[in-house]
């Protein structure tokens, strides 16, 4: 298995960018998410505006444990189930049913198939000053 395979699985959230469907500006999200055959899987709220930036412009950057990664979205709500099924597994059934049961049930299923790395992140911290004596 790839070291890029094992962060993703073992990673418990990652940063997601969406490019905004009205201003078309990048938007970045942290979010959880699970991890099957190189494709990352989402749980979406109804009212997020992440996945629906995905719907009208696919491509996404994914950043996990600082390796950056390109990636294609879409909506699979057929596969709702089976993503709910992959949460359960990675993160318990208990924190499942607590985030996303109730009034919080109405998800979108929503997948990212992974393209290549782009790297790491460039730092946005600024260098410690050089000090001179």
């Amino acid at each position: 298995m790839a070291t890029s395979e094992i962060v993703l699985e073992e990673t418990p959230y990652l940063t997601l960018t969406t490019k905004g469907r009205k201003t078309r500006l990048n938007h970045d999200v942290e979010l959880w998410f699970a991890f099957e055959d190189y494709k990352l899987y989402f749980l979406a709220h109804e009212s997020s505006n992440w996945w629906k930036n995905i719907s009208k412009t696919p491509r996404v950057e994914v950043e996990v444990s600082e390796i950056l990664f390109e990636g294609t979205g879409r909506l699979v709500q057929d596969k709702l189930d089976h993503v709910f099924e992959l949460f359960r597994h990675k993160y318990g059934p208990d924190q499942i049913d607590r985030w996303y049961s109730g009034n919080r049930s109405k998800r979108r299923a929503v997948e990212i198939e992974l393209g290549r790395v782009l790297g790491k992140r460039p730092s946005d911290k600024n260098p410690l000053p050089q000090i001179t004596i």
